[in-house]
């Protein structure tokens, strides 16, 4: 039997839940793009949920009609839920007056590059060894990504909208 998922945009009542998120999967606060300190806990969001738990959350950042992603997490994966959430996130871009998303990862991130290039976002820009400066800023980075794969670059991808 499939439950029912709620989207909902988030509001200030979701800080200490989004900033626990954060915590336990990114390493806390701030999170680190290109050399700058983002803090999703004070950022605007969507998030996911089923039967009131949280099976995943966008937080984005606009500015300049450009939505950044700043970080999107799924924890049930490939039932559709990440779909509908950036679904959801270019329809409140578009009503912004959004004319692009843009996001970064990192190039171990294999399932989130696969992610995005299946929905239309292009790889645009690529920051070699930019993890080696992002390490200065929050030394909790780990070396070790996804896959056994050394956490190098940055990769930016993004989608006209």
């Amino acid at each position: 039997m499939n439950e029912k998922v709620i989207l909902r945009e988030t509001s200030k009542n979701d800080s200490s839940t989004i900033k626990k998120l954060v915590d336990k999967r990114w390493g806390g606060e701030p999170l680190i793009i290109r050399g700058e300190k983002y803090y999703p806990s004070s950022l605007d969001g969507i998030i996911a949920l089923k039967k009131e738990q949280v099976v995943g959350f966008l937080i984005y950042d606009i500015q300049n009609k450009i939505c950044e992603i700043v970080v999107f997490e799924v924890f049930e994966k490939h039932k559709g839920i990440g779909t509908s959430i950036l679904n959801k996130l270019i329809e409140i871009a578009k009503d912004k007056d959004c004319d692009r998303l843009h996001l970064m990862t990192t190039n171990d991130n294999l399932d989130a590059l696969r992610f995005y290039q299946r929905r239309g976002f292009r790889i645009c820009s690529i920051h070699i060894n930019s993890m080696e400066i992002s390490r200065k800023i929050k030394p909790s980075i780990p070396e070790i990504g996804d896959y056994g794969i050394p956490i190098r670059d940055e990769i930016d991808l993004e989608l006209s909208i």
